[in-house]
């Protein structure tokens, strides 16, 4: 075999290609061919250069990004081979992909010749098929330098697309791995001439095997002087399914809440799965926000099942990372503060409109039963829906839920208008009441009718959306109300125990003010009951804005619970960049004027420190004044946090009147792996595993502290599941000794995969060798290096000067320019004693090659 139908390694068609400025395009029409003796120094030294002639691309196989009009499609083999003719190779070389690769580009084949169809519909998954024969002249062009394989197609030959569409055979569901994130803390607080500890653990376990992903969500909690209490959020194991875009799901989940109110279960459920459409064809968890007077625990609960808890320094908060949670059923949130004392609040929480896209459908069906800490028994639960877009303008759903006891089914439409997007749906349930006092109780049954409205006004910055719920019949229950209303009669209660909604209205609407006077928001939330005189209310009014590049917002928000209790707060917060003045990059001000005229202020300033931004500062002052007992207190908070490479260290310190509190704790996640165990700072739930051997210290792109560790991995979390993700490697931090061969890739994972990605390294000493022959020449330019395992690892330069990343401090490599013998020699090389590879970019020395 010739030399040169060897792979050549990306250093070389690096230095060749920078060097002579080609690429090669298919079937040009001008054809041209190098002067082997323009490129020797010595005219009757001649060089076979025919590889670097138009269409000879070295032969090999490459891992090229693939390219189509422009769009990036990912990374996959590309091959070059000699274009044969009779059996004979031509001057020409053919751009080959494999069959499986081409269904990721987006080829209409219907479009292409009858000939090119027949060659693709015979070939084999595996099978190299020559794309500068299949496809239109002058359409494909392969860059060795740059490793790239464009596309240049008219429309008409591509498969039209949605903007973020991702082909499904590009989907990864990664490798068998197990993963655990996790959040501890300990926590003590002094209060009272008595000292109060806490242990919290949030743990996020996994494990993926060939497409199934178990999973495991719990919180373990140990108050003071009190046995340890886990609570399992959920376990279950799922599989999503691409080809009708859903997820199967055995184990404890929550119900979509799409149409009926979200439901917490064990059993089975399959339904669609959004993240699997494009993103032009997507559309929940709200965003909570609150404020702290001291160092507190916000803990929200839904169902009365915690689904989330995290500790807070004081001032203003905002939670953006709940797991998703339906579109329907109120959160219920507790602000336990540090001095004892709680703030409680209910979050609505609903959505406004069902419309979908044309051609579109929503589906999901689950079986199994009810999960409530509200129940003692665990009811049945059997529920399916279906939701189906006809026009632009039309959607149609329906959907029945119930079980032996309980019946309810629901039939509605969406209707896009130019005056906003109305929905209109009336559900049917029926009760059965069970036995009582020894008496069947019978059936209740009644209607419910919901009408929402949404609307966003772009050119007034106007957004209102308005949610209506009217329960017609004193007989109406929804599944929970009447699961509630049976055990509580079963246990000898009157069923008005439970109460039934007769009313809900919901109002929100945002509207952003002309030049630069900001946006005010407002929100009201009202419901009745049929048997029960007392009504729940809720309103909020905010006002946010900036004055140059100080921002500043008011809240106020009155509630009324179902005892008549009425509570006002108002909170006023203004924040100030200081420009890293004495290290600190902002300073907030909050004042709060609680129930009872109580006052609470603070003032904080934070910042961040280290070349990733990994340490995180916060000191806080505040001040409470009780305005029923004429009294103030005085508090100091100190927290931060500091991210390394395998975990997040934080800690928190604080005192006020009457208390002292501490805590510390620890977050991240690690995963298991066939090559070791690698951990990393970020928790999430679908990551890359970054194999790049030899590596150790090279930072990931977009990911501050994130380093290869010393085995050669690392974890990339936060991947976006079905979409392009660039996972992307940095040399910063490399040694000199080694050399990535490829910085950049994209990965498409199923969501909750661990896909791989692989960066392959060169090992070894940058060396500049100048090594003339034994008769004195220079060595030809562009001559190929091997070492003494035959791996090519380098090529001549200019002037006869060899460079080469050789693998040890001394040894042997051969140098090759043609077949014939007297077309290559070899050479000892020794480094010098005064060499230090760990610092120099490039050892020079001198040799001889023979």
């Amino acid at each position: 075999m010739s030399a040169f139908n060897r792979s050549l390694s990306p250093l070389t068609a690096a230095v060749l290609l920078a060097l002579s400025g080609w690429a090669v395009a298919d079937d040009a029409n001008d054809e041209f061919e190098f002067n082997p003796y323009f490129m020797s120094l010595d005219s009757q030294q001649r060089i076979d250069l025919t590889r670097y002639n138009q269409d000879l691309t070295p032969v090999g196989t490459y891992r090229a990004e693939l390219i189509v009009n422009g769009r990036r499609i990912g990374r996959d083999e590309v091959s070059i081979k000699d274009r044969l003719v009779d059996g004979k190779a031509i001057s020409k070389v053919d751009v080959c992909i494999k069959r499986n690769t081409l269904s990721a580009l987006d080829i209409n084949v219907e479009k292409l010749s009858a000939e090119a169809q027949t060659q693709i519909n015979d070939a084999k998954p595996d099978s190299c098929l020559a794309l500068n024969q299949l496809l239109p002249e002058n359409s494909v062009a392969f860059d060795a330098n740059d490793l790239t394989l464009n596309l240049d197609l008219p429309e008409i030959y591509l498969i039209q697309r949605p903007r973020g569409y991702v082909n499904p055979e590009q989907w990864d569901q990664g490798i068998t791995a197990a993963t655990l994130g996790y959040n501890l803390n300990a926590s003590r607080t002094h209060y009272g001439n008595k000292d109060y500890d806490n242990l919290y653990g949030n743990l996020n376990a996994g494990f993926n095997l060939k497409g199934w992903y178990f999973r495991h969500n719990g919180i373990y909690t140990k108050p003071n002087d009190s046995s340890g209490d886990y609570n399992n959020i959920n376990t279950f194991v799922q599989r999503d399914i691409a080809a009708i875009q859903g997820r199967l799901l055995v184990g404890d989940a929550n119900t979509k809440g799409e149409l009926f109110d979200t439901l917490s279960f064990r059993g089975a459920q399959i339904a669609n799965e959004e993240q699997m459409l494009p993103n032009a064809l997507r559309g929940y968890a709200p965003v909570v926000r609150g404020s702290a007077r001291t160092a507190a625990k916000v803990v929200i609960r839904q169902s009365g099942d915690i689904i989330y808890e995290k500790n807070v320094a004081p001032g203003p908060f905002e939670i953006t990372d709940l797991y998703p949670t339906g579109y329907g059923g109120n959160l219920d949130v507790t602000i336990e503060e540090a001095d004892g004392s709680s703030q409680n609040f209910q979050m609505p929480y609903a959505s406004t409109s069902n419309l979908l896209r044309p051609g579109t459908h929503h589906y999901s069906l689950t079986y199994g039963k009810l999960r409530s800490s509200w129940l003692k028994s665990e009811p049945v639960l059997l529920e399916g829906t279906y939701r189906r877009g006809i026009n632009n303008s039309l959607t149609l759903y329906g959907g029945v839920q119930g079980n032996e006891d309980y019946q309810a089914i629901q039939g509605g439409t969406s209707i896009g208008t130019p005056i906003g997007a109305f929905s209109f749906d009336v559900t049917h349930a029926k009760t059965k009441l069970g036995e009582a006092w020894g008496v069947d109780q019978g059936s209740m049954s009644g209607q419910s009718y919901q009408l929402k409205y949404s609307q966003n006004i772009e050119s007034t910055g106007s957004n209102l959306s308005v949610a209506a719920y009217r329960f017609s019949t004193d007989g109406y229950m929804d599944f929970t109300t009447g699961m509630s209303t049976r055990e509580v009669m079963s246990n000898g209660y009157n069923k008005d125990w439970i109460r039934r909604a007769k009313n809900r209205l919901s109002v929100s609407a945002a509207q952003t003010l002309p030049e630069d006077y900001g946006q005010f928001y407002i929100s009201a939330w009202q419901q009745a009951y049929w048997n029960d005189d007392r009504t729940d209310r809720q309103y909020q009014f905010g006002y946010n804005n900036r004055f140059k590049s100080i921002s500043y917002g008011l809240n106020m928000t009155r509630s009324q619970d179902g005892y008549g209790k009425a509570q006002n707060t108002y909170m006023l917060n203004i924040m100030v960049p200081l420009d890293n003045l004495f290290g600190f990059n902002q300073m907030g001000i909050t004042v709060n004027r609680g129930p009872d005229s109580t006052m609470n202020e603070q003032v904080f300033v934070n910042g961040t420190a280290g070349e990733d931004r990994q340490y995180n500062y916060n000191i806080n002052a505040g001040m409470t004044r009780d305005g029923r007992e004429d009294s103030r207190s005085t508090s100091l908070v100190v927290n931060g946090s500091a991210r390394t490479p395998y975990t997040t260290v934080n800690a928190l310190a604080g005192a006020g009147k009457g208390y002292e509190t501490y805590s510390a704790g620890l977050s991240g996640a690690m995963v298991a792996h066939s090559g070791g165990l690698t951990l990393t700072p970020y928790s999430g739930d679908t990551y890359a595993l970054v194999e790049a051997k030899g590596a150790k210290g090279a930072k990931m792109v977009s990911y501050p502290g994130i380093k290869v560790d010393s085995f050669g991995y690392a974890v990339v979390p936060y991947l976006t599941a079905y979409q392009m993700n660039d996972v992307e490697i940095s040399p910063k931090g490399l040694s000199n000794n080694v050399e990535l061969n490829l910085t950049r890739q994209k990965v498409a994972p199923y969501s909750g995969a661990v896909v791989k990605v692989s960066y392959d390294t060169t090992v070894g000493y940058p060396a500049l060798i100048n090594a003339p022959m034994a008769n004195g020449k220079a060595l030809p330019f562009g001559a190929d290096v091997y070492d003494e395992q035959d791996r090519h690892i380098g090529v001549v330069g200019q002037g006869g000067r060899l460079f080469a990343r050789v693998p040890a401090m001394e040894g042997k490599l051969k140098v090759i320019w043609g077949d014939a013998v007297d077309q290559q020699c070899s050479l000892s090389y020794l480094m010098p004693k005064e060499a230090n590879p760990e610092q120099d970019n490039v050892i020079k020395f001198n040799s001889v090659c023979q």
